[in-house]
């Protein structure tokens, strides 16, 4: 069973991107599009395809979406042995996106996401990653699919209309349900499948997802994916498509849930104590029941704990791109 990696990127610092992105800026998106870390980076990616090199050996090719953009690592691969080099690739939006180019340039990942299946020679089975979800520990096939059938991790959980305290701070504060939520989107996600009482809520890691599964959901459900993609930021009313085929799945028993996530998800915020971050860097990679970590909004902690943080990864990644070890 061949299984690829799929890696979402940006650079949001770059001039063209942010002159296409600006042309779009309004009030009723001022707020997804002028969130800088959002788009923002910090080379995680280079640690991104470093750990799924080391740490998930048996990834056949990486494939990196972008919008006309090329990572730093990208053009560092150049020198890589062809052991690695050959198996990592650029993907624009165009390809992803064709025949609906008319939704392009988006800066939405809900809408990027909703497209991935479309990736020219994607393997069946594949993993996708956020640019800053990173491997800590050795995984197997086993730890993503289960008899090829994908592995969702997290627990089940209430829907939000079902929580009297929520319906009622809904009451007051109305306003709370037109910005865009993590947690809100998966409660979507399952009641378009027919979940109304309550959701698999998963967290930030990497994702398993039969390529098949989705072609074969969205042919059949069209609208749903037009609807999907015409947000060219995040929108409220939003779906996540991984959480969205999950449920689908979970109901036609094509994948197999599981309540270990594995998981270190640090939130950085602008007040975050840098010192706190890189203990819980270092705990999570000295728990043997971790795989995964995720730093969320990296380029909010300072230079200095950035340094700090890809130097204890590299540390534990060493992988020798350029020959074979």
């Amino acid at each position: 069973m061949d299984v690829d990696a799929v890696i979402i990127w940006v650079d949001g610092e770059d001039e063209k991107f942010i002159l296409r992105k600006n042309k779009f800026v309004e009030g009723k998106n001022k707020f997804e599009s002028t969130n800088k870390t959002r788009f923002n980076q910090v080379n995680e990616i280079s640690i991104v395809v470093r750990s799924i090199f080391k740490f998930a050996s048996f990834v056949r090719n990486i494939y990196i979406v972008t919008d006309q953009q090329t990572p730093e690592i990208f053009r560092q691969s150049k020198a890589w042995s062809p052991f690695y080099k050959d198996r990592i690739f650029i993907v624009d939006h165009k390809e992803i996106f064709s025949g609906h180019l008319s939704v392009l340039p988006t800066f939405n990942a809900s809408t990027i996401e909703t497209m991935l299946q479309n990736i020219v020679g994607l393997s069946e089975h594949f993993i996708y990653f956020n640019d800053d979800m990173f491997l800590i520990k050795p995984t197997k096939k086993d730890d993503w699919f289960d008899n090829g059938k994908p592995i969702v991790r997290g627990r089940w959980k209430t829907q939000p209309n079902k929580l009297w305290y929520k319906r009622i701070r809904n009451f007051f504060f109305p306003n709370k349900l037109e910005s865009w939520g993590f947690d809100r989107a998966q409660a979507i996600s399952a009641k378009i499948a027919g979940f109304e009482k309550r959701y698999f809520k998963t967290y930030h890691t990497p994702r398993a997802l039969n390529k098949l599964v989705l072609k074969d959901y969205f042919n059949k459900n069209k609208s749903l994916l037009s609807e999907q993609i015409i947000f060219r930021f995040r929108h409220h009313s939003q779906y996540l498509c991984y959480s969205l085929i999950w449920h689908y799945s979970i109901k036609k028993n094509l994948v197999v849930t599981s309540n270990k996530t594995m998981l270190e998800e640090i939130n950085v915020k602008a007040d975050t104590s840098n010192f706190k971050v890189i203990n819980k860097v270092k705990r999570a990679i000295k728990d043997k029941d971790i795989l995964f970590l995720n730093i969320q909004s990296m380029d909010l902690l300072k230079p200095q704990t950035i340094k700090k943080i890809n130097a204890i990864l590299d540390d534990i990644i060493g992988i020798n791109l350029s020959d074979l070890d």
